[in-house]
């Protein structure tokens, strides 16, 4: 069967119409055994993933035209007593065409509207604007269904009262949220009464909490209303996504998420403090701050459970209710995604202090996001043993936990689950750890679940033979957890029927309805007409352990990336990327992992299966790999930068469409440094990738087969660089016109700073300006990377013309600086950008690059050593205000600059005053 993939990087709006369809074909009760069967198979809950994979089975989407009156064709029935599907690509195909060729037929007899002309290709393709009809089309034949099929959606027993009760526990939960915040807020404000200067991570909270009251004190206000008013809640305007306050609140989450650790640290040390009133303080803050953290993922949970037990038909706003809960888990995750990297950095500097008999090339801080840490009973050879057990994303590790004393207490048992942003109970002792077994996450295969407190796991050593190991876990909270992130790695699990309900259903992912519908039978009574073509499917779960097996590592194929690979150390300023001693010979994940007891593991490149089944990757990724698919324009690159080449081509897949084809030039010797450049390059890309915005330059995917490194493969945009532009229609572009330019370079730059994100080598030739005359920001984050593996004894080699928009103190080191120090890379922040913006507004305004009079960029570096500024322009080109905010971003004290949010309003008001005038004086 040929490789199928769902569509890589939607759009949020892809998604989100997604999860509106998923949530009506969820409660369709002869639709719903094919979600459940895709949910066991493919082990994700992902509503995106979930409808490409159930839909691509191609005969899952004739239940629904048989509900509409158009039967399937006696042939293209599923046999029942087939123990799995075992569709291959041919026989999808076909199943596909059979379902356009009926929706063009109910289109004529006018049963559904006419829309998309939907092909095969739309689905299997694997693009986002095909699965885009793809969905359109499902959502046609379900408002058709919607009209014509009364009691279409099924809920469970006692729905609305289930619904009321949901709406009012949300209530709840937000009185006790707003009292929790007031309590925190005062508790921190009492304990930081006498502290100068103020710790940073106490005045995050005390700042912060006034936005978070606002927020919530809204939501409260707009919940207690719509409580009265049920199934007509305005979600949109409860949760106001698009409002000011929300950002702030996020921004307000996102800040403390970031500055947990170091709080509940600084928090520790006050428990055992002499004051018991400052002791008292201090563990309230250390019981909520964690517990405040939480409110995004319970909005989501709530909202989740009150989408179950809502109709369609019946709510005038379930496309709202839709929509907030996609919004929110978004919020949820990408909080989740900052808390396991804030703990991923402090991981590193832990290993490095308690790290013993440790194999050399075994280097956590090369090893991924870290995904859990805690302690475990493992018996490996029938003796069990505590263990300190670490599930990073790309490996398994388990350290003998040499102690006097290695039971848990129950304070550690009260903490489960653990939070992405806390510490678990393995990183919170203090004895040595003493590596024994590193397991690569690709060997897992098995997971196999005996009870509600221990789990077997089979992985597959280096000599390709079966290793097993057994868990034991402490309490309920903790196994669940444990299953739930093991699963995402193995393609099997196996789950007896003996198993408790409660550990089946954390596992299988199951929905919470009550128990009141049969298999072959809906709450009103209603058979399921086409059981015959399903009825295998239908089933809860393995009833032995051959039909369990049905989860085949090719059913993993097409699983998404589990983690994105925006989880950048350096997001979090300078000096938080720290590398352990203990990566003395960094080459994984090619080098030995051997242990201390004989288990050692070659990770080599994964062999790829037959043809006949799909290829797992050992690292799954979220860029398309487009090699192979770009063919090259001319025998030169169109443009030259400090450290790159841009070539012009055409993909394949788009014949009709120019795109960019970004490549990096080798300045590395060193292999090892080539390899982990790879790793932070990809790194890199990949929080490209996840970057959407007007101003932000698109990046379709990577090729590697242009260069040494990946190549960046973007949009082509004929107008080029801002440089180019202004060289070719800078005297036709009023003041306005360059304002308006520089509005929107500030709006890309402030989006950027908002995710996190240094640009680091903002200028004239990195701003491109598309078809409509807008700018767009691209290789924010690369020229950082070159120049720390390049080093800094050449700067301008490495950066090239760069040095006359770029921060002057990164070029400033006197003479008198020792040859080490002169090796430091520059620390690049968010200050450096500014800087950089006012060297590009001189630009844009002036129609001429900085230092435009000066030759070389050598001698650029000698004026910068003196501490001279570009020369001013004359009154015509930069007014006195312009000139004085360009000194503003050039400002010698980094802390003097405006942010970034800042400039964005300076040039609004400039371009606003721009326009005044013109308006007045024509």
């Amino acid at each position: 069967m040929s490789l199928l993939q769902a569509p890589k990087a939607p759009s949020d709006t892809l998604r989100r119409e997604a999860r509106r369809i998923f949530a009506r074909l969820d409660l369709i009760i002869e639709f719903r055994p094919w979600l459940e069967y895709i949910k066991r198979t493919k082990h994700t809950t992902s509503p995106f993933i979930l409808l490409w994979e159930t839909f691509a089975l191609g005969a899952s989407l004739a239940t629904l035209l048989n509900l509409l009156g158009s039967p399937s064709p006696r042939d293209l029935t599923i046999d029942p007593d087939k123990p799995d599907l075992g569709l291959g690509l041919p026989h999808r195909e076909k199943y596909f065409t059979n379902f356009i060729q009926r929706v063009q037929l109910l289109e004529l007899q006018q049963k559904i509207p006419f829309g998309e002309v939907l092909r095969v290709q739309d689905l299997f393709g694997g693009t986002p604007p095909g699965f885009a009809k793809v969905l359109k089309t499902v959502g046609r034949v379900l408002h058709a269904l919607q009209d014509s099929y009364p009691g279409l959606f099924v809920l469970p027993n006692h729905a609305s009262l289930l619904r009321e009760e949901y709406i009012q526990e949300l209530l709840d939960t937000e009185r006790a949220h707003i009292a929790t915040l007031r309590m925190t807020g005062d508790s921190a404000e009492l304990l930081s009464e006498g502290m100068r200067p103020m710790n940073p991570c106490l005045e995050c909270l005390i700042v912060n909490r006034p936005l978070l009251r606002q927020y919530h004190d809204r939501v409260l206000q707009l919940l207690e209303d719509a409580a009265k008013t049920a199934l007509k809640e305005d979600w949109d305007q409860i949760f106001s996504f698009e409002a000011e306050a929300r950002k702030n609140a996020i921004g307000a989450y996102r800040s403390i998420c970031a500055n947990y650790l170091d709080l509940a640290d600084l928090l520790q040390g006050y428990l055992d403090d002499s004051q018991p009133l400052l002791a008292s303080h201090a563990q309230i803050l250390l019981n909520n701050v964690s517990i405040l953290l939480t409110r995004t993922s319970s909005y989501s949970s709530l909202l989740q459970k009150i989408l179950s037990v809502t109709s369609p038909a019946d709510s005038s706003t379930y496309d709202a209710l839709c929509n907030a809960a996609f919004h929110l888990e978004e919020t949820s995750e990408n909080l989740d995604e900052m808390g396991r990297l804030v703990r991923t950095m402090r991981s590193s500097r832990i290993f490095k202090g308690r790290a013993f008999a440790w194999r050399a090339d075994v280097d956590p801080s090369e090893l991924g996001p870290l995904l859990l840490d805690d302690l475990l009973v493992v018996d490996a050879s029938g003796m069990p043993v505590q263990y300190s057990v670490f599930l990073f994303e790309m490996m398994l590790l388990l350290c003998c936990t040499e102690g006097p004393d290695s039971r848990q207490a129950d304070d550690e048992l009260d903490q489960y689950p653990v939070r992405a942003w806390e510490l678990g109970p393995a990183l919170q002792r203090t004895t040595p750890l003493n590596l024994v077994y590193a397991i690569p996450t690709p060997h897992l295969k098995l997971l196999r679940l005996s009870d509600s407190t221990s789990l077997e796991l089979d992985w597959i050593d280096e000599a390709h033979s079966p290793r097993t190991l057994e868990f034991y876990t402490a309490c309920t909270e903790q196994y669940e957890q444990w299953c739930s992130a093991l699963e995402l790695f193995v393609p099997s699990v196996y789950v007896p029927e003996t198993l408790p309900n409660s550990a089946r259903s954390s596992v299988e992912g199951g929905n919470d309805r009550g128990g009141v519908l049969s298999e072959d039978e809906d709450a009103g009574g209603r058979r399921r007409s086409h059981a015959r073509s399903w009825s295998l499917v239908a089933r809860k779960g393995p009833c032995s352990e051959s039909s369990s097996l049905l989860r085949q590592e090719g059913c993993a194929s097409d699983q998404e990336s589990l983690l994105s690979p925006n989880l950048l150390p350096r997001f979090f300023g300078p000096g938080s990327q720290e590398v352990s001693p203990l990566a003395i010979n960094t080459t994984f994940p090619r080098g030995h992992l051997g242990m201390n007891e004989g288990v050692g593991f070659e990770v080599m490149p994964p062999t790829p299966p037959p043809e006949s089944e799909p290829y797992v990757e050992a690292d799954p990724a979220t860029l398309l790999d487009l090699t192979g698919q770009i063919r090259r324009e001319g025998s030169y690159p169109q443009a030259h930068g400090g450290f790159a080449d841009v070539w012009k081509g055409v993909w394949d897949r788009q014949p009709d469409r120019w795109v960019a084809i970004k490549v990096l030039r080798s300045r590395l010797d060193d292999p090892q440094m080539e390899r982990k450049m790879n790793k932070r390059l990809a790194r890199e890309l990949g929080v490209w990738k996840r970057l959407d915005h007007k101003n932000v330059l698109k990046l379709i995917g990577t090729v590697s087969d242009f260069g040494p490194y990946d190549s960046m493969v973007c949009p082509w945009l004929e107008q080029g660089s801002v440089s180019k532009y202004m060289e070719r229609r800078g005297d036709i572009l009023s003041m306005t016109d360059r304002l308006q330019l520089l509005c929107e370079v500030a709006d890309g730059l402030n989006y950027l700073h908002e995710n996190l994100i240094v640009h680091g080598d903002l200028t004239g030739s990195n701003i491109l300006i598309d078809d409509e005359g807008k700018a767009k920001l691209c290789d924010f984050g690369l020229s950082s990377i070159v120049v720390e593996f390049c080093g800094t004894s050449s700067l301008t080699s490495c950066i090239g013309g760069a040095v006359r928009w770029a921060d002057a103190s990164l070029y400033s080191l006197s003479a008198d600086d020792s040859d080490d120090a002169a090796q430091e890379p520059p620390t690049l922040t968010p200050r450096s950008d500014i800087y950089s913006f006012g060297s590009v507004t001189l630009e844009i305004l002036s129609g001429r690059m900085p230092y435009f009079y000066i030759k070389t960029d050598a001698q650029v570096v000698i004026e910068i050593h003196k501490g001279i500024k570009p020369r001013r322009p004359t009154n015509q080109f930069v007014t006195d205000t312009q000139w004085a905010f360009i000194q503003r971003c050039w400002a010698a004290n980094a802390e003097e600059r405006p942010d970034a949010e800042e400039v964005g309003r300076a040039m609004r008001a400039l371009h606003h005053a721009s326009l005044e005038f013109r308006r007045h004086t024509y």
